[in-house]
């Protein structure tokens, strides 16, 4: 069979005169229409190639049966027609029964009994002569942010009613034409054109309804774009709200013990997002994250934290970097990632961050963020670990209250957390357990390798390129500095002191430096744990020597926040101290004698059982110590510079400051021996 010879014609616009691209035409998924319209698109689609490529009308009708006319029509009224964004529909105008334009009506609405007749009567109405410009305030309207006192959500009822007050002003009701000639008075047909307007700017509707985070979220990428980051270029800081109650448990006056429940707990973590491994965190004890909890969570994140093994014991062998390896002890990052709630409180300690650690706080708004395309919560790695926390830990406890109220988890936490006693000792131990074992559990998003593994890895790659910060400047990291005018002298005859934090500190070398009476010098508390010792340093920076708290705040160890507290009890005649008692102590025994076990515990209560537990620990090592010095003839520096060089280094450039701190300690281990309760604090019995 011999194929006739067909001449090829250019493929030219006969409107324009312009040739016709189909290469460039929008491609339609032909799998997603039904047989009847695919044969029919397949055949108009063959016309349309017949007829661009020069072949006779009698060719095309007798393969595709359309004629000349039909196919002129459908290229030049549908195919080359401009869409919505201005790109011609291409083949999407070939596919039958698709309208590409919106109906407009070219007759007066004519409605009928059963209500027929209004379709397009909007459009009509819109296009009327005496409605010119209508349609263009009522799109700005729609598309504008409510005002005043209509709330922050769009209200479709109030755009109705606009819109049908202008057309009442018109005139359209005095003639008795649509809409006020229709049952419903053309709600549903406006109220339509409203969300068409809506949907059709996705921009302002964003806007509208989600606020400017969800104009920023809809504007971010799928995390394809995210900066491939190296270890410790950038950690992660966030606080969670712990989903359960606990209860702490105080002696009775009446004997016996009594359950007090916590308000609230919040944790602080920080993890490092190229190895997916939790740094530091510390559990915070206030209704709302401070910025000392950040603080303390990032002094931990760079000190040695051994995981304390108590009650809980989870079966993976699990850790800290710092405790996993030594070669993390103190290493920096780069960036310090925190959401739009962190932000504000990192403002107050930015200058301490970035001063021992080197590093910049990025939040949303910072404009070398990534987050700053995205919303306030555009920290991924670190909610994902919260949604494990709660997941696989928190929710799972009979004491959990879930994630609201109607969560089925919740099952009477209050009755729980008093029935089976849970400890607020108890959640500390297994909120360890469960961050040191997320370490060293295989993660998807790392190769399946553990946060440790994968640290382990990429520290190898190119060891020397960490920095590490200054042990002396973290172990102040947390200090609390002032600078106060020394008072008193020959003059007033008392003895020199200073008013700092709500007490007086004064010290026996002191008396003899008259030359200082009458100038600002610094004062620090260089252990945020013990207030009771305060570092003096002049404005240049020279270190002077070390001043006790006067009494009653030398006894017991305690904090800035517990003394405060203490100090708005006693102005609220609450609470009475004076200077031969121990003001923590009576503050204890006011917590405890409080007859109403169902008041919450007092947040400095709690703090103030935290830094005994602590301050009891450093005892207990305090005398092993010593203990091992006796055995082995050798000093406490020789046993530091054995064990850990660094911590060498700071004892001895701060040897001066520590040598009060451990009178103290050897006083209080006196009082133990005389029978005296320091602290008074008593345990529950079953601790």
């Amino acid at each position: 069979m011999v194929v006739p010879h067909v001449v090829r014609k250019p493929r030219v616009n006969m409107t324009t005169g312009d040739a016709v691209d189909v290469s460039s035409w929008t491609e339609v998924d032909i799998s997603a229409l039904s047989e009847p319209v695919c044969a029919q698109f397949r055949a108009r689609k063959r016309a349309i190639n017949m007829y661009l490529d020069g072949l006779s009308a009698k060719d095309i009708r007798a393969e595709t049966g359309l004629d000349i006319k039909q196919i002129y029509k459908i290229i030049f009224d549908r195919c080359l027609a401009l869409d919505e964004n201005g790109v011609p529909w291409g083949w999407r105008g070939v596919i039958p029964y698709f309208r590409i334009q919106s109906y407009k009506r070219k007759t007066p609405p004519n409605i009928k009994e059963n209500g027929a007749g209004a379709s397009g009567a909007l459009s009509w109405v819109f296009g009327s002569p005496e409605c010119v410009g209508l349609e263009d305030r009522f799109v700005k309207i729609i598309l504008s942010q409510p005002k005043g006192m209509r709330g922050i959500r769009r209200n479709n009822l109030y755009l109705y009613k606009w819109l049908i007050d202008e057309l009442r002003n018109i005139g359209l009701e005095e003639r008795n034409e649509w809409p006020f000639n229709a049952e419903k008075l053309g709600y549903v047909s406006i109220l339509e054109y409203i969300n068409i307007t809506i949907k059709s700017n996705a921009k302002k509707s964003l806007e509208i309804y989600g606020g400017p985070d969800a104009v920023k979220k809809g504007l971010a990428g799928d995390g394809v774009d995210r900066p491939v980051l190296k270890l410790f270029d950038r950690v992660e800081c966030d606080a969670h709200k712990l989903d359960a109650r606990m209860v702490v448990r105080i002696p009775s006056p009446h004997g016996g013990f009594e359950n007090r429940k916590i308000n609230r707990l919040w944790v602080v973590v920080i993890i490092e997002v190229a190895s997916r491994a939790i740094l530091g965190y510390y559990l915070s004890m206030g209704r709302e994250c401070s910025a000392e909890d950040v603080l303390r969570a990032v002094k931990r994140a760079l000190t040695l934290s051994p995981r304390k093994k108590g009650l809980v014991d989870l079966p993976i062998n699990g850790a800290l970097p710092s405790e996993h390896n030594s070669n993390y002890l103190g290493v920096c990052w780069n960036e310090f990632s925190v959401d739009g709630a962190l932000a504000n409180v990192c403002k107050k300690v930015t200058s301490k961050i970035e001063g021992v650690v080197g590093g910049k706080i990025l939040s949303p708004m910072h404009p070398g963020s990534f987050s700053v395309r995205r919303s306030k919560d555009d920290r991924p790695f670190i909610e994902r670990f919260f949604e494990l926390l709660a997941g696989r830990t928190l929710h799972r406890l009979s004491v959990t209250t879930g994630n609201d109220l109607h969560d089925k988890v919740r099952n009477n936490p209050e009755e729980k957390a008093d029935e089976l006693c849970f400890q607020l000792e108890f959640a500390e131990e297994l909120l360890d357990a469960v961050i040191a074992n997320y370490n060293a559990t295989p993660n998807g998003g790392i190769g399946y390798r553990t946060p440790l593994e994968q640290m382990d890895l990429l520290y190898a790659q190119d060891p020397l390129r960490f920095r590490r910060a200054d042990p002396i400047d973290v172990r102040s990291l947390c200090s609390v500095r002032k600078l106060c005018t020394l008072l008193g002298g020959e003059m007033t005859g008392r003895r020199p002191y200073f008013n700092f934090e709500s007490a007086r500190y004064s010290a026996e070398w002191i008396v003899l430096r008259l030359d200082l009476l009458g100038k600002r010098l610094w004062l620090s508390l260089e252990d945020e744990d013990d207030a009771r010792l305060a570092t003096v340093s002049t404005e240049s920076g020279v270190i002077l020597g070390v001043v006790r708290a006067a009494p009653p705040w030398n006894i017991s160890p305690h904090t800035v926040f517990i003394r405060s507290s203490i100090r708005r009890l006693a102005k609220r005649r609450m609470l009475y101290i004076s200077n031969e008692c121990d003001a923590v102590e009576e503050f204890i025994k006011f917590c405890e004698r409080l007859e109403n076990k169902k008041l919450p515990a007092h947040a400095a209560y709690l703090e103030a059982r935290r830094v005994f537990r602590e301050h009891a620990d450093r005892m207990a090592d305090y005398e092993s110590e010593n203990k091992y010095c006796e055995k082995y003839n050798q000093p406490p520096e020789d046993l530091d510079a054995e064990t850990d060089g660094s911590s060498c280094r700071v004892k001895s450039s701060i040897s001066a400051r520590t040598e009060p701190s451990t009178t103290s300690i050897v006083k209080t281990k006196k009082r133990k021996e005389n029978g005296v309760n320091a602290p008074v604090m008593r345990k529950a019995k079953i601790w």
